[in-house]
């Protein structure tokens, strides 16, 4: 039996109040599917007055794959390997912060995937 071969892809940016939607990894293109496979999220900047996350999203305002507070500095693992979480076809991979009551947090992501 053969052994498939999968274009791996990475990608990292920073989200912060007033930009809080941000793309880790672009859309793959038609029928293709990114299948998150790991990396790391940190926030840097604490969001102020309460109720701030981060997340990561299966495309901008998708299903949150991974989200954490926000209100404080922090740095968390993301571990989906080995077969990846699968985002739906032809989806970017977002970052986000939101849900705080005045400012948002800053945070960035850094993230590997393969394209199916």
């Amino acid at each position: 039996m053969a052994a498939l071969t999968y274009q791996v892809t990475n990608g990292s940016d920073e989200a912060a109040d007033g930009g809080a939607d941000v793309t880790i990894i672009a859309a793959p293109g038609s029928d293709r599917v990114l299948r998150v496979l790991s990396g790391h999220v940190t926030v840097h900047v604490a969001a102020a007055g309460g109720g701030g996350k981060v997340a990561l999203e299966d495309g901008v305002g998708g299903t949150r794959i991974f989200e954490a507070d926000a209100d404080a500095v922090g740095h968390y693992i993301i571990n989906f390997e080995p077969r990846g979480y699968p985002l739906t076809a032809n989806t970017l991979l977002n970052l986000t912060v939101d849900g705080a009551a005045t400012t948002q947090a800053t945070a960035t992501a850094t993230l590997t995937a393969y394209i199916a």
